[in-house]
């Protein structure tokens, strides 16, 4: 099968509408937003009614029906203006992404189809994977799901839960105690909570670097009871599952990290035309001119690694490909070490303006350090999935 890069009219004049945005509605409040640690009611309205809350709904759940490469590339126009609000954005998000893998038709429209309805804009959904300090394997899963009659049991906590104590729909992985399987793997399945229902308990939200328009907290899930035919189908291999969830989250993760790039890249760059140096423009020194260079030509080759990550999961439609899961850990190794790297070097090109507030640089670095670990997986998880193996 052709890959073709080609967004097509009708993608473009969608990433077009959001970048005007992002410029013109998103870029200029960042700060507000960030002070604020959240999303005002007025812009999330917007947003809901452009669909971009809606990203991971097909069309039939009343979604835009994009496939996951149209969705990184509207990804990255958001975290271009900002990638708090990328991150912040209501919706099902993750959990919208992993029910539509991994659930039935009754199941998807039980849950997701109430996302897309016109007052739904504040409504947020929740991925609650990791337990220990970093890292995810079979074996650290403790959160159990105990069989009582026609409902499970959900015992455990989990951590660095983004909206865990706001997602009025929560997709839980647990390992199932009434299965019998000798793989650790098929052991392990998602559940969803539906509300806020008694023994799901949110800890004190975390203070962290950066993304601090993002909530995130710890989650404990006491004797939390949810139906039976709340367990999610799955595809009948847990390893597959699982990796996916977590592949198609780094996909969009990494098209996050290359907007804020971006963005750094080119504020830097039209810094050092405007600020002069030993009689000449910062751009005309070499070495800061050789630095922007390498700026633009990493970022340009990362997001090809996006784009094909994206594509190798759409062309696989509904079924599965191996290689889909390794491009998504390259591809956001690649764009977590890139951000890091450009954003530092955004700070270094402006001196000791990039240090203050009065320039979004300091921000950029900090948001970009913090996108490649706040959710608790690991550098690790990442090069064991690349090579294809997390056992």
């Amino acid at each position: 099968m052709t890959i073709s890069f080609d967004l097509g009219d009708d993608l473009k004049d969608i990433v077009e509408m959001v970048h005007k945005l992002a410029s013109e509605e998103i870029r200029p409040r960042m700060r507000e937003f960030e002070h604020e640690g959240g999303l005002p009611e007025d812009l999330l309205k917007q947003l809901h009614g452009l669909g971009l809350t809606t990203l991971s709904l097909p069309a039939e759940l009343g979604g835009p029906g994009l496939d996951l490469r149209s969705s990184a590339v509207l990804q990255e126009e958001l975290a271009w203006g900002d990638v708090g609000v990328a991150i912040a954005l209501s919706g099902p998000r993750s959990a919208g992404a992993a029910i539509s893998m991994l659930g039935d038709t009754s199941q998807k429209e039980r849950f997701l189809k109430p996302f897309a309805a016109d007052d739904a804009f504040g409504k947020r959904g929740a991925v609650a994977l990791v337990e220990g300090p970093f890292g995810l394997s079979p074996d650290a899963v403790e959160t159990t799901a105990r069989r009582v009659g026609d409902e499970y049991v959900l015992d455990g906590k989990k951590r660095y839960v983004l909206n865990a104590a706001e997602a009025d729909l929560t997709v839980v992985l647990a390992r199932d105690l009434s299965s019998q399987d000798t793989s650790l793997w098929n052991r392990l399945a998602f559940f969803v909570v539906e509300g806020r229902p008694a023994g799901l308990i949110a800890g004190e939200r975390h203070r962290t670097l950066g993304l601090n328009t993002g909530r995130y907290a710890n989650l404990s899930l006491e004797g939390v009871r949810v139906p039976e035919k709340n367990r999610l189908k799955g595809r009948g291999d847990g390893r597959r599952d699982v990796l996916e969830v977590v592949a198609r989250k780094r996909v969009l993760d990494a098209a996050r990290l290359v907007g804020c790039s971006r963005a750094a890249s080119e504020y830097a760059f039209k810094y050092s035309t405007e600020r002069h140096a030993f009689g000449k423009p910062l751009f005309e020194h070499q070495a800061l001119a050789f630095m922007m260079a390498d700026m633009a030509t990493k970022l340009e080759a990362t997001r090809w690694l996006v784009w094909r990550a994206a594509w190798s999961f759409d062309s696989a439609g509904p079924g599965y490909a191996a290689n889909a899961i390794h491009e998504a850990a390259v591809a956001f190794r690649h764009a977590a070490d890139l951000a890091v790297e450009v954003t530092t070097d955004a700070v270094q090109i402006l001196g000791g303006h990039g240090y203050i507030q009065d320039h979004p640089v300091e921000k950029w670095m900090r948001d970009a350090r913090c996108l490649g670990l706040v959710d608790g997986l690991s550098v690790d998880d990442d090069a064991t999935i690349a090579e294809g193996v997390l056992a």
